[in-house]
């Protein structure tokens, strides 16, 4: 009996072992796949299902389509309704035209070889063609007159205008063009510097690095009255990016810090640098400003307690959510799908009630009778998965996220003015993201604070829909005398463009 016993516990091990081992090779098979999609597949989320009526919304029935009688062509239009003009699309026609008259063809080229007698004009073709003018750098020589007095009191003079600054002889246009080449067409200062070269501008980068010194003590203001209107909207998504620093303790190294993005809800977005990605900074920001209402975030280490204790109700992310499922589906686990495509109707629902123009309130009874349903058996089934999903696999950790986190992405569905994601966020650093692809890192600690400054602008005018160049030139003419109390005027939510800026455009297209 007891040599019987032994070869049996023997064939249990054996099979236990077995049954790890064929985990074990699974797990790493899925790893594998998964940083092969990540090298060469494509980066988008998008989800393209093999069985189409996923789509639906409600699972409405099938109808069957009634075939259509062809109708009837006329013999002089056929195929013309089906024919796709070919040929290059039209020119915009904002850009302003300058008419050039070709010359006529030589006197003897004009007498018909058959009859003899001169050709007649018929008609005029027209052709346009898109042209560039390469930029033109000139200097503004500006004269005041002093005045003095024989008792050698002091001198009396007039200022210089507001867009110009004296001490680095510049014009705001040059501060301008220099910001938005760097921080909204994300080029380093060194491909400015040469790019100045060709046109015969000598602008070293240190220069440059000064002008921007300059350019953030004059929107100083500004950039404060933009973190106090979204602190105090009630509603702020926070995402934070890491970004690569130099070390002056050790030279030739780089550490890693951190930029945070707050937006609101309407778009206006705020930038702070910290010197790394813990949560503390966000933590005192939000306790400084008494920050109270809503605040929607990615579900990160340390970010479901920030700020003023019992004042703040926190969201979670649903596109946070969604991807490790996607991720698993696209590793080809079938227990995904049903996930995937419940999170995708939720989405859906969101997207018709934005496509219809829902209020709130309609929208929230919407997301009450279709999306929340959607949500609970979500978690009904994360339970069931929790215990059998394979560990360390993105279908793993999905379940493990929507059961950690079930409170705050719930109330992203119960809370009437909730956003479905933190989305908004990491479009606003996705620029900067693409910008430190160029310039690598940032050159020192104290230029942290100035990148997330004037990058606060920048993407702000983006989001406006307004072009930066031309506000930070009116900006840096206006702030020095500009009321402290109107501040908000010059917000590029609320900026115009001057009159007598658009009157000069538009006599300069004239005269084209």
């Amino acid at each position: 009996m007891i040599a019987a016993a032994a070869p049996a516990e023997e064939i249990g091990l054996l099979r236990k072992e077995n049954d790890e081992l064929r985990q074990l090779n699974r797990l790493l098979a899925l790893k594998v796949e998964k940083l092969e999609r990540q090298l060469w597949s494509p980066k988008s989320e998008r989800y393209v299902p093999d069985d189409t009526g996923q789509q639906k919304l409600f699972a409405e029935p099938e109808v069957e389509p009634v075939p259509a009688e062809p109708a009837e062509e006329s013999p002089s239009r056929t195929g013309q309704a089906s024919r796709i003009r070919k040929g290059p699309k039209p020119l915009d026609p904002s850009p302003p035209r300058q008419r050039i008259q070709v010359p006529d063809p030589d006197l003897k080229e004009l007498v018909c070889p058959e009859s003899g007698r001169p050709r007649q004009p018929a008609f005029v073709e027209r052709i346009e063609v898109l042209a560039r003018k390469a930029a033109e750098y000139y200097v503004k020589v500006y004269e005041r007159t002093v005045f003095t007095s024989p008792l050698k009191t002091a001198p009396v003079y007039s200022p210089w205008p507001d867009d110009v600054l004296s001490r680095a002889r510049t014009h705001a246009s040059v501060v301008a063009h220099i910001a938005c080449a760097h921080y909204a067409d994300h080029l380093p200062y060194f491909r400015i510097e040469r790019q100045l070269a060709r046109v015969g501008v000598d602008l070293p980068r240190n220069c440059q690095v000064s002008l921007m010194r300059q350019l953030e003590e004059r929107v100083a203001p500004l950039v404060r009255h933009l973190k106090m209107e979204i602190l105090g909207s009630g509603y702020v998504q926070l995402d934070a990016t890491p970004i690569n620093v130099a070390d002056p303790a050790r030279p030739g190294r780089l550490r890693e810090a951190s930029l945070w993005v707050y937006r609101n809800q309407a778009g206006a977005v705020w930038f702070d640098y910290q010197p790394n990605k813990s949560p503390k900074g966000p933590d005192r920001i939000l306790s400084e400003a008494k920050y109270r209402g809503l605040l929607q975030t990615d579900a990160a280490a340390g970010l479901g307690n920030i700020g003023p204790p019992r004042q703040i109700v926190s969201l979670g992310c649903h596109a946070h959510l969604r991807r490790p499922f996607f991720h698993s589906v696209k590793g080809r686990e079938k227990k995904a799908e049903r996930y995937l495509k419940s999170i995708n109707r939720i989405f859906r629902i969101d997207r018709l009630a934005k496509h219809f123009h829902l209020p709130v309130v309609k929208r929230q009874k919407l997301r009450e009778r279709r999306s929340l349903p959607l949500f609970c058996q979500l978690v009904d089934w994360a339970k069931e998965d929790a215990a059998v999903a394979t560990p360390k696999t993105d279908l793993a950790e999905g379940v493990h996220y929507l059961l950690a986190h079930q409170a705050a992405l719930e109330r992203c569905l119960t809370v009437p003015e909730a956003e479905l994601s933190n989305n908004g966020a990491e479009n606003a650093v996705r620029p900067l993201k693409l910008g430190a692809k160029n310039w690598l890192a940032i050159g020192h600690p104290s230029a942290g604070p100035r990148l997330a400054n004037l990058f606060t602008l920048v993407e702000n005018c983006r989001q406006a829909g307004i072009d930066p160049e031309a506000y930070l030139i009116d900006l840096i003419a206006h702030l020095p005398d500009h009321p402290a109390k109107d501040i908000a005027a010059l917000s590029p939510w609320r900026w115009k463009p001057a009159p007598e800026a658009a009157a000069s455009t538009t006599s300069s297209a004239g005269s084209s």
